[in-house]
């Protein structure tokens, strides 16, 4: 199915095949816990559970959702039973929704 990952450390946003086996979100996202952040249209991010706790030092931002999420983002659908699905989100929309940030601009505004 298709979902958007969102590399804060390569700053690039992009289609990807997620096969919705859970188990691939880890590789995804390269975490080994992860939560969901949730966004319009029944879309969720899905975010490495312990971004926080290993000093990370690349974040990003989606316009609709309240802080900055650290290290990598994974773009899934749900549907109605709370099962996987391709994102309703299209990539040029993420695209616009999306900034990238590193530590340092972080710690500025949240002083």
């Amino acid at each position: 199915m298709k979902a958007i990952l969102i590399d804060p450390f390569e700053q690039t946003v992009k289609e990807v095949q997620y096969s919705g086996d859970f188990n691939q979100i880890y590789d995804l996202i390269d975490a080994q816990t992860f939560d969901v952040a949730r966004i319009s249209r029944g879309d969720g991010i899905f975010v490495d559970d312990e971004g926080l706790l290993n000093a990370p030092t690349h974040f990003f931002e989606h316009s609709e959702y309240h802080s900055p999420l650290a290290g990598k983002g994974l773009i899934v659908g749900c549907d109605e039973e709370g099962e996987s699905v391709d994102c309703k989100t299209t990539l040029d929309e993420v695209k616009a929704k999306v900034t990238f940030s590193n530590i340092l601009q972080i710690r500025a505004r949240y002083a």
